[in-house]
């Protein structure tokens, strides 16, 4: 069912009148708009091959599991690198690290978006480029772990905005709405995060 929403009110596709409505309700109860969020990544039995998915989330304490949200990532790596380390049949598949570039040039547009609404910023376009330099010396087990911080080096962002009678002024308070971009303080800030390796067993046969 679509309604029809005065124009006035309506941009980047949101109805303005209801999104300041929420963020008055998430102002006043910020307990239910906690989340938290997760994936999982098969393995595939084949070296750098996983499907990836994410999975089901909370918000405000509730657990939240759709089918319609069982969206999975074909991860690996690259076909030349494949076949240069004697792969058999080397594919061509989207690279762990490439898709965590994706999702922060994605967050990035998320924060420089919604910093325009609430400064009343309009643009007519938007596009965020993230690239970074990357030694694999570290996962080929060619260094030890203690050179992997070395093993990038800083992350470049550029965004590219237009939109009519944008000063730079504006282009000023955008690039600090940036910061705001929870992908980017996930990769920029330090979090505590060890691996745990959970043994699991195999069924043993049945009986007869």
């Amino acid at each position: 069912m679509t309604t029809n929403q005065p124009t006035d009110t309506v941009q980047q596709g949101v109805d303005l009148e209801r999104f300041h409505e929420f963020i008055e309700h998430a102002t006043a109860n910020p307990d239910e708009v906690q989340m938290e969020l997760g994936a999982r990544a098969p393995y595939e039995g084949r070296l750098f091959h996983s499907l990836a998915s994410v999975d089901e989330f909370t918000l405000g304490g509730e657990d939240i599991k759709r089918d319609t949200r069982e969206y999975t990532l074909p991860l690996g790596a690259w076909k030349e690198v494949e076949e240069a380390a004697g792969f058999i049949d080397p594919t061509d598949r989207m690279e762990p690290i490439e898709v965590a570039l994706a999702a922060l040039a994605g967050c990035l547009n998320v924060a420089v978006g919604v910093t325009a609404l609430a400064n009343e910023i309009e643009l007519d376009d938007l596009e965020t480029t993230v690239r970074v330099d990357f030694d694999p010396r570290v996962i080929l087990m060619i260094h030890d772990l203690d050179h992997a911080e070395e093993s990038f080096d800083d992350i470049r962002v550029e965004i590219e905005v237009a939109g009519e009678n944008l000063t730079d002024d504006d282009a000023d308070i955008l690039a600090a709405g940036a910061k705001r971009s929870p992908v980017w303080g996930l990769m920029r800030f330090a979090h505590d995060m060890e691996p745990v390796v959970d043994v699991g067993r195999r069924a043993e046969p049945a009986r007869r």
